[in-house]
């Protein structure tokens, strides 16, 4: 088996790596570092600290408004489905718990890529607001709230020039028209 040798860049990374996964073991290790003299020149032009970013690097940091407010809206859509989902009973209120939950995942991933981004964490307290509507009548408005997330995150994903950042916003915007059809079967359900 042929061994392969690292450039000097990627020793560091690789040394991280591979105590974090075998600590204290180098025996089963199929890749051998070269003495750091040994070590492949790196075919690079810029050095790593010149190097722009393109994936959720600081090229991106013109995002990071639309990134808070995107994880403001996921946030807030889940405590308003958490609401909704002790008020609507059975399979709907248990859809509802379901969507609630993934707008969760979804403002952490979006919190991640700030975070990536910035180099700070977005993590909003939340404030604790009551619905006031009729359950049909903040069922609709959700359902409406998930096509206008749908557009929104289509519409920044077509805007960036970072590719990451575009396949996240792609990705938000499936769930949301996801969530809108979930939102028309719970409703249906009633």
């Amino acid at each position: 088996m042929e061994q392969e040798l690292l450039p000097v860049c990627d020793r560091e990374v690789f040394q991280r790596v591979w105590d974090r996964v075998m600590p204290g073991e180098r025996g089963e290790c199929p890749i051998v570092l070269p003495p750091a003299e040994e070590a492949l020149p790196a075919v690079v032009t810029e050095s790593p600290e010149e190097a722009p970013c393109l994936c959720l690097g600081d090229a991106s940091a013109a995002w990071g408004d639309h990134l808070r407010g995107f994880i403001d809206q996921e946030l807030a859509g889940q405590r308003r489905c958490q609401q909704l989902a002790r008020r609507v009973q059975g399979n709907g209120g248990r859809s509802l718990a379901a969507l609630a939950a993934d707008k969760r995942r979804r403002a952490k991933r979006l919190s991640t890529a700030y975070f990536l981004i910035s180099g700070v964490r977005y993590w909003p307290a939340a404030p604790g607001e009551a619905l006031l509507q009729p359950v049909l009548a903040q069922l609709r408005e959700e359902f409406r709230d998930c096509q206008r997330g749908a557009a929104a995150y289509r519409a920044a994903g077509a805007g960036t020039a970072d590719p990451c950042l575009e396949e996240l916003f792609q990705e938000c915007a499936q769930e949301c028209e996801s969530h809108a059809w979930t939102i028309r079967g719970v409703l249906e359900g009633l």
